[in-house]
């Protein structure tokens, strides 16, 4: 399969039939639970979202968990398990995240949480939900890697803001559907490297996209979405605005107001 500009793929295909805007969890339901662990993954399925993003980086024994920071610090008990903060993923191994609580830091009603690993979240969402996977940190070919031992290259997103990645994934795994992640001016020069990439979807900050750039991308084919949009005006604009997607912290309100809005019907990208 040869990569081209705005690259449909049966991905995209099985999107295309859904109600727009593609509501997408951002971390799963991170509004209500501990980003990035299989409890979020979970009430985002429950609550009807279409799209979860989550964020990977690999481990020191290689392994690709579900983990936002470069440290665990922040969302973790790490500092209280190893003696000492600023603690990399990269720098430990699997079995040793394994042990951390993950959910503790958003509440006692969440201890007992963990930092999952990508199989863990794969086998979890089976077909109910699409995975739209942020590249953080490690070598993008563990990761193509796990998505084809796991059967799903073709059924996620791979995205990222480093596009060199998005390039080395495009060259290692033709069959997974492609994002750029930005921010900041959508310059003509942007445009053409994204058109270079071969990636079906262009996601950017929601307050850097302007309605002629939106103009832009679906004149191209893409699937636009923007990220992180939360408040109610945020989100409803954002519905009104025809985009392809919206990543949001509160998928359920985003699908309450998009219900609201079932009348408006934008020509799917």
């Amino acid at each position: 399969m040869t990569r081209t500009a705005a690259a449909a793929t049966p991905l995209t295909h099985r999107l295309a039939a859904l109600a727009r805007p593609l509501v997408v969890a951002h971390r799963g339901l991170s509004s209500r639970f501990p980003e990035n662990t299989l409890p979020a993954f979970e009430a985002a399925i429950a609550c009807g979202a279409e799209l979860i993003e989550l964020d990977v980086h690999t481990t020191r024994d290689g392994a690709v968990v579900c983990i936002h920071d470069e440290t665990l610090d922040r969302t973790t008990d790490a500092r209280a398990v190893f003696g000492r903060g600023d603690v990399a993923v990269a720098d430990v191994d699997a079995a040793q995240i394994a042990r951390l609580d993950a959910g503790s830091w958003r509440g006692a009603e969440h201890a007992g949480a963990r930092v999952p690993t990508l199989e863990a979240t794969v086998r979890g969402a089976g077909d109910r939900i699409v995975l739209m996977i942020e590249h953080k940190r490690g070598d993008p070919a563990l990761l193509v890697a796990e998505l084809r031992r796991l059967g799903v290259a073709e059924r996620v997103f791979v995205q990222s803001f480093d596009w060199d990645t998005v390039a080395a994934v495009g060259r290692l795994a033709p069959e997974i559907t492609l994002g750029a992640l930005g921010e900041g001016e959508l310059s003509p020069a942007r445009l053409a490297a994204i058109d270079a990439l071969g990636v079906a979807l262009v996601h950017w900050h929601h307050r850097d996209l302007r309605l002629a750039d939106l103009g832009a991308l679906h004149a191209r084919g893409y699937l636009s979405c923007v990220y992180t949009a939360d408040g109610e005006l945020e989100l409803f604009g954002r519905i009104r605005a025809g985009l392809g997607a919206v990543t949001t912290n509160r998928a359920d309100h985003l699908l309450a107001l998009r219900r609201a809005e079932s009348g408006l019907r934008p020509t799917p990208r």
